[in-house]
This record gives structure tokens, C-alpha cells and sequence, in this order.
């Protein structure tokens, strides 16, 4: 399941990782120096980060370090390819600042995913994208948005790299990005918003194509 979400909401209610609570935006979070972002990183490895108000009159930090570091070792003993660390658990003048990193996507997905919980992630090629079976029978648009293309231009890119989320999130790639896809925000500098509804749920299937 999303055991790095649900432990941080037993315990940061108002918090819950992009998709529950308040809707805020990017630019609000920036601003307030608070929030998630999912890095993907040249080696293929995943870090994801959060960085969140935390007052210790309400919360217990010990407690929250001791629960996600159990889950993260219990996790652990049933996977071969790569273990699941917490590289940061860090609170500074009332943030909190706590960073994962998995493996691979799907190692991420496996931690992430369960019946009731969906953050399938993909990352690789787009020719590796079509062989598992992901449908590109969709629009994409440039990063400046004057371009749209389709799926004979995309299949065309296929030694691009493609980022294709199920859940909405904040995503820094190792590269310069080049397409996205409906409901899919390019932030420059690698980074781009998978935009949520209002309630915080999922707006369908995000891709986003670097390079």
C-alpha cells in the first residue's frame, strides 16, 4: 500500500501526500516552502520528498520515524530487486522534511500499490512503454504548448524517455522535457504538476516525455 502517505497522515492529518485535504497549488507550495515532489533519477532510481509544517506540541517525531522505518524494513523483506531506504528524516525550524528512495518505478508502484491505493509509475523508453503493454492512443503537446502530436509521432520517439503516472503528483525528471499529456502542467527545469480534480483525485492516466 502507500505506507510513506498513510504513515505521514496518521500523524499530519492536514498533510496526506497530493490528494487529500486542501487543495493548494504548486505555486502555493513553493511559496510556503512545503509539500511533495517525486524525482526520477538518471540511474532510474526514484526519490520522493516531503516537506511539511510540524509542530511538536502536536505531533510525535519519534513516534512517525520509528513507524515508517518499520514499514519500509517489513516492506524490504519481501522484495529481491533493491531495497526501499529513507535517506532524510529531518525536522528544521518546524518542517519537516522526510525523503524516500526506491530502486526503480517498480519497486515505487509495489510499495505504493494496493486495492485500495493506485501510484502505478512507469519510467523508461517509450519503445519499453509500448512493449508492457501502455496505450499512447493519445494527444501530446510541447512544453511551451504550440505543438500537439499523436501517437504515430510519439511511437516515433521510441528511445525517449516517458514518465506515465497513475496518481497526480509534483515530478522532477533528469532531463529536458519535451511532451506532456492531458492535465499535465510543464514547469521548466525538468519539473512538471500532474494536476489533480478539486477533490484531490486522479485526473485519468499522466505522461510526460523527456529526454
Amino acid at each position: 500500500m502507500d505506507k510513506f502517505r498513510w504513515i505521514i497522515g496518521i500523524l499530519l492529518i492536514s498533510v496526506m501526500l497530493w490528494g487529500c485535504g486542501e487543495s493548494v497549488t504548486v505555486k502555493e507550495k513553493e511559496t510556503a516552502g512545503t509539500g511533495a515532489e517525486l524525482e526520477v533519477l538518471k540511474d532510474g532510481s526514484i526519490i520522493e520528498t516531503m516537506t511539511e509544517n510540524f509542530e511538536k506540541e502536536y505531533y510525535d517525531e519519534t513516534n512517525l520515524r520509528d513507524m515508517l522505518l518499520a514499514e519500509v524494513a517489513e516492506f524490504n523483506e519481501s522484495v529481491k530487486e533493491g531495497s526501499v531506504t529513507v535517506d532524510k528524516f529531518e525536522n528544521t525550524d518546524g518542517k519537516l522534511t522526510v525523503s524516500v528512495k526506491y530502486p526503480s518505478a517498480d519497486i515505487y508502484s509495489a510499495y505504493n500499490t494496493d486495492p485500495y491505493n493506485n501510484k502505478k509509475l512507469f519510467c523508461g523508453t517509450v519503445a519499453q512503454a509500448q512493449d508492457a503493454g501502455y496505450s499512447f492512443d493519445i494527444s501530446m503537446t510541447d512544453a511551451k504548448g504550440e505543438k500537439t502530436i499523436g501517437k504515430e509521432d510519439i511511437l516515433g520517439m521510441g528511445n525517449s524517455m516517458v514518465l506515465i503516472s497513475e496518481s497526480p503528483m509534483l515530478v522532477k525528471v533528469s532531463g529536458k522535457i519535451l511532451y506532456v499529456g492531458d492535465n499535465v502542467e510543464a514547469l521548466g527545469k525538468g519539473k512538471a504538476n500532474l494536476k489533480a480534480d478539486e477533490n484531490g483525485e486522479t485526473l485519468g492516466r499522466y505522461y510526460v516525455i523527456y529526454k
